[in-house]
């Protein structure tokens, strides 16, 4: 049976998915454990719910680093493509990841953590500051093992996507490379040739996205953040069972989340559910430690999970000043 243009299309991005995906799931393989720096009230919550909420890009904090990313990315494109596609132009590439911008902040949700050691006493002050309500909340460190795709390599409906620190210059380089692991795979592909140019732009415009969504300026190195990623414009799966986009009201107003429950899903290999991924609790450095503590241990008790150890902080407390 001879071979569609749909057929040669999806090997061909087969080939690049898994080129990108072996190269995420490298930058991931060092980091032992991640941590969730945040409040009691919000741990209470987790438990309650047993499920993680992801945040829209344009509802965070980071919103300029994807503004930033995109304008990189979208000069890289114009340096770096005519020279690796002779034909680049009639890709209009340039064209479809500039049509796809708007979507990154409206239609793509992600959960920020950061690299945590194997040690149970790597927590880092700045992020308590920024993250943890300032001493007086929660680090819970998460098993990387165990989190979300790490076994599913790649067919789990939410992706990794590890933070590069870096300045403008890297960045671009970073899609060089890019557009030479897709130009490698046209050539391993059979029939790529017979392709529209179209179709090309569409496979480089979509494969960028991951190197806006992974970008970050080199003076936040110090948070080691890795994300987890839903987005339409990276995963065309459907969520899994139980997943789903939620509004919910913060200080009256309106958010969208993408709520994944953590649950055992055997139809990935993976069990996310809180007792497999839960590794143990860090109480914040501050006046409250001692009264955190006795309600953190008994709110894992309830919840059954008695395994899970918790431990104070042993970064000295210092008062904010104003």
């Amino acid at each position: 049976m001879a071979l569609t243009v749909d057929d040669v299309f999806r090997e061909l991005m087969i080939r690049v998915n898994n080129a990108i995906i072996a190269e995420v799931y490298a930058r991931v393989g060092h980091i032992p454990m991640l941590a969730h720096y945040t409040s009691v009230d919000a741990f209470k919550s987790i438990l309650r719910s047993r499920e993680l909420w992801f945040s829209r890009i344009r509802d965070t904090n980071d919103t300029s680093e994807a503004v930033e990313g995109t304008r990189i990315v979208g000069e890289a494109l114009d340096r770096h493509g005519p020279s690796i596609f002779p034909n680049f132009a009639q890709f209009h590439a340039r064209e479809q990841f500039d049509a796809r911008r708007a979507l990154l902040e409206t239609d793509t949700y992600v959960l920020s953590l950061c690299e945590h050691g194997s040690d149970q006493r790597t927590d880092r002050l700045v992020m308590w500051r920024a993250y943890g309500h300032n001493g007086n909340g929660l680090c819970t460190v998460l098993r990387k093992q165990a989190m979300l795709g790490q076994t599913a390599y790649g067919r789990f409906p939410v992706h990794w996507c590890p933070i590069e620190y870096e300045d403008e210059v890297a960045l671009c380089e970073r899609v060089r490379r890019r557009l030479q692991q897709i130009q490698e795979a046209i050539v391993a592909t059979s029939l790529a040739h017979t392709l529209p140019p179209h179709a090309f732009g569409l496979m480089i415009s979509a494969s960028v996205v991951q190197l806006v969504l992974g970008h970050k300026n080199v003076a936040f190195d110090h948070e080691k953040e890795l994300r987890f990623v839903r987005s339409r414009l990276l995963q065309e799966l459907a969520p899994p069972a139980g997943a789903e986009y939620r509004t919910i009201h913060v200080g009256g107003q309106p958010k969208s989340k993408f709520v994944l429950p953590l649950r055992n899903y055997p139809e990935f290999s993976i069990d996310a559910s809180l007792h497999t991924i839960l590794d143990h609790v860090i109480i914040g450095p501050s006046t409250q430690q001692d009264q955190n503590y006795a309600e953190v241990r008994g709110l894992l008790d309830a919840a059954g999970l008695l395994d899970v150890t918790v431990i104070r902080s042993t970064i000295p407390y210092r008062a904010p000043s104003f």
